[in-house]
């Protein structure tokens, strides 16, 4: 149930709404721009700001002035997305005073990420968009995904979202982890659920182990695939006269750990 997961959501602060968009426009007329201000979206860490500029005008000449609506604005820095996407308009994102908190609760609650988790055995919850919509993604359609980011980014939260999401679509018989923590500390809280292949690896040498595996076990799926004429696990389970397979994800925290002390094993493997 999702009552175990935290439900307050604190809301975002987008300030002088109304305010902002007059500057916003100010700021082009200094510049000989006439724009038409549409309207604002306030998502939850920035603003977007709508607007159409006048035909004839280069988008470039807009995306030249991000730096003085960032000063005019007051805002530490500022976005411009000129076109959006299927618009025929620009947007400027500019964040908000006050980030809301995007819990994880909301978004499997919601009918969309119900609908995504039904289609892809193995998606997961990103966050929300600029318009406060789910952002979904399937790791088997990937299948190989990188997080990266500096000290404090949200790495490990990015990690646990995933994992989270994983256990909320997948029974054990569908879904297996091998999940390595060099460090020790981020994903031992799991060592007691029932889709661990292994407890959670936190030693170099056992997890080359574990990956030798992996790959050998990939092999001899493949050669299961072409016995039957399947291309993947999904056609592979939809056989009524075989076992249905489980997924298998590795999850590897802190992979620059395992490559600095056995870098030519892990990347073999890894490839």
């Amino acid at each position: 149930s999702t009552s175990l997961l935290i439900k307050k959501q604190d809301k975002a602060d987008a300030g002088d709404v109304n305010g902002n968009a007059d500057i916003i426009k100010d700021t082009f007329e200094n510049f000989n721009i006439d724009v038409d201000m549409e309207g604002a979206n306030i998502g939850p860490r920035v603003t977007q700001f709508t607007l159409k500029p006048p035909s004839g005008t280069k988008l470039s000449k807009i995306s030249a002035l991000d730096r003085e609506l960032s000063l005019n604005l007051a805002a530490q820095s500022i976005r411009i997305e000129a076109p959006i996407p299927g618009k025929r308009a620009v947007g400027i994102e500019v964040p908000n005073l006050k980030a809301a908190t995007v819990r994880l609760s909301g978004v499997l609650d919601d009918k969309a990420w119900k609908t995504a988790s039904a289609e892809q055995p193995l998606s997961f919850v990103i966050g929300r968009d600029i318009a406060g919509q789910p952002v979904t993604a399937a790791l088997n359609k990937m299948p190989h995904l990188l997080i990266a980011g500096q000290t404090g980014s949200g790495k490990s939260v990015m990690i646990n979202t995933l994992l989270t999401s994983l256990l909320y679509s997948n029974s054990p018989a569908d879904l297996k982890l091998i999940l390595v923590d060099p460090k020790q500390v981020e994903l031992t809280p799991y060592n007691d659920i029932p889709h661990l292949l292994t407890p959670v690896i936190t030693e170099p040498e056992k997890c080359i182990s574990a990956l030798k595996w992996a790959v050998s076990e990939m092999e001899r799926r493949l050669r299961t695939f072409a016995g039957v004429h399947k291309r993947n696990i999904a056609e592979y389970n939809n056989l009524s006269d075989q076992d249905s397979m489980p997924y298998i994800v590795i999850v590897i925290d802190e992979l620059a750990d395992l490559m600095m002390m056995a870098a030519r094993d892990v990347e073999a493997l890894v490839v």
